[in-house]
C-alpha cells in the first residue's frame, strides 16, 4: 500500500511541475529588449555625450564632424547595439550649441521604427522611431514626422565612424 502511494504521489508532483510548465509561460511577461527601449538608450547616450562636450569646448558647441581621437571611438560605439543590429542613427551635423534659448531640435534619430515602446499588455505600439533633440531629451516620433524630417542635415553615424 505504501509503494502505491508513493507512486501516486509522485505521479501527482509529475503532473503538476508539467502543467506549471505550460501555465507559468502565460503569466510572464516577455523582454522589452531591444527595439525602440536600446535605440533610445543609445540616443540618450549620444545626447547626453554631445551635450557634454558642447560645455567642454571653448565656444560651446560640439561639431559631429571634427571630434578628437578619444571622441570618435566613443562615437563609434554608440553606433552599434547588438540588440539592434540593423538600426542605423542618422546624426546632424549642424553644430550643437550649448545655448539654451534655442527651440529643441532633432541632433539623432533611428532610421529603423519599433513598436515595443509603450509597452502593452494587449496588442502592440504603433511603430515610431527614438529621436534624441537639442534640448537633451529623447522620445519617439511617427514614421510621419521621419518622413518630413530633411535628412539632407543628417549623416549615418556608423559611416561617419565605422567600428574598426
Amino acid at each position: 500500500m505504501n509503494r502505491k502511494r508513493l507512486l501516486l504521489i509522485l505521479g501527482l508532483m509529475a503532473t503538476l511541475a508539467i502543467g506549471a510548465g505550460f501555465v507559468l509561460p502565460l503569466f510572464a511577461r516577455a523582454s522589452n529588449c531591444g527595439g525602440n527601449s536600446a535605440a533610445l538608450y543609445r540616443l540618450r547616450s549620444y545626447v547626453l555625450t554631445a551635450r557634454t562636450r558642447a560645455m567642454d569646448n571653448p565656444d560651446h558647441t560640439f561639431r559631429v564632424m571634427t571630434v578628437t581621437p578619444e571622441q570618435r571611438k566613443e562615437l563609434a560605439d554608440l553606433a552599434h547595439d547588438h540588440w539592434i543590429p540593423s538600426a542605423r542613427f542618422l546624426v546632424s551635423r549642424a553644430p550643437l550649441s550649448d545655448e539654451r534659448s534655442q527651440s529643441p531640435r532633432i541632433i539623432i534619430v533611428c532610421d529603423t521604427p519599433y513598436n515595443n515602446v509603450p509597452r502593452r499588455w494587449i496588442g502592440s505600439a504603433s511603430p515610431a522611431h527614438a529621436a534624441g533633440f537639442s534640448d537633451g531629451s529623447v522620445q519617439l516620433i511617427s514614421p510621419v514626422q521621419f518622413a518630413v524630417l530633411d535628412k539632407s542635415a543628417f549623416s549615418f553615424l556608423d559611416e561617419l565612424y565605422p567600428s574598426k
